[in-house]
């Protein structure tokens, strides 16, 4: 399992890529997420006060990005640290994985090519790095001896599911909250972010739990709790890791899984929506300093 992530940002649109997934990943997972940005230096070097101009102008493109990915992280509900270095972006990334105990690297890719800054890193990490692109199905990328379980990770465009799987019912009441919010919400969320194949919501009309409290909606004086229940199938492994996942949701309910065979899974084919980032002017973030 991953415990601490680094996402690196750019000016490119695969930096949205990287976040959507990065922070998707983090939460699902309980990881720390932290951000970073490195605005590049000419390989060329000038005098010392063109190489400061050059820093500055180097900073100021990269700061509305550190600002507006934080921006973005804390509207999903993921606390994030914030980075911004100056210098060659592969080697100052290579440095910084150590330094600050990263277990995965995330980088997006939109387009055919990465960046060869980013391939750098993606070939000579100590860690793990995982590619986000924009409409394939993500795949491993790096050492076979580094890759684990977590890697398969479907995009718009999922694997063919066929055979034998697994499903998923979690039985809750309609008025169970949790952080304030309805816990069937949240479960499809949290199934969402782990990308599960798919997760259906179903309303009871008439149900009771372990309290043997009768449940109705619309005839007193049954409670109008009505029972709950979110329905998924997956892969095997993909439905023991939701049903672990959402475990702490589930103060009072039900929660099974059933083997399953899996005829047909398809979906018509649809455009990939990424949450746009936006571009902001100024941020307080500078080099070489990390804060939340």
């Amino acid at each position: 399992m991953f415990h601490r992530l680094l996402i690196l940002l750019d000016t490119t649109p695969g930096c949205d890529l990287a976040l959507e997934y990065g922070i998707g990943l983090a939460r699902s997972v309980g990881a720390e997420a932290h951000l970073l940005a490195v605005a590049p230096l000419p390989r060329i070097a000038g005098d010392i006060e063109e190489i400061r101009e050059q820093e500055q102008d180097g900073r100021a493109a990269v700061m509305p990005v550190v600002r507006a990915a934080r921006e973005f992280a804390e509207s999903r509900g993921q606390p994030v640290t914030t980075e911004l270095l100056v210098g060659p972006p592969a080697e100052m990334v290579l440095r910084l994985i150590p330094e600050r105990e990263i277990d995965l690297v995330v980088v997006g890719q939109c387009g055919g090519s990465l960046d060869s800054e980013w391939r750098t890193v993606v070939r000579k990490a100590p860690c793990p790095a995982f590619v986000a692109r924009d409409s394939v199905v993500a795949k491993f990328e790096g050492p076979p001896e580094r890759k684990t379980e977590h890697w398969e990770v479907r995009r718009d465009r999922r694997e063919r599911i066929e055979g034998p799987g697994r499903m998923m019912r979690v039985f809750v009441g309609e008025n169970d909250q949790h952080d304030g919010r309805p816990v069937y919400e949240l479960i499809v969320q949290r199934l969402r972010d782990l990308d599960v194949a798919g997760a259906t919501v179903y309303r009871g009309v008439l149900g009771y739990g372990a309290a043997g409290r009768v449940h109705r909606g619309g005839h007193l004086p049954w409670s109008h709790d009505l029972p709950m229940v979110v329905t998924a199938v997956d892969t095997e492994t993909a439905i023991r890791r939701a049903a672990e996942a959402v475990g702490n949701l589930v103060d009072s309910g039900l929660i099974v899984t059933s083997e399953v065979e899996i005829i047909k899974y398809s979906h018509a084919a649809e455009r990939r929506v990424v949450v746009p980032v936006e571009r902001r002017a100024n941020d307080a973030g500078s080099h070489g300093a990390t804060s939340v």
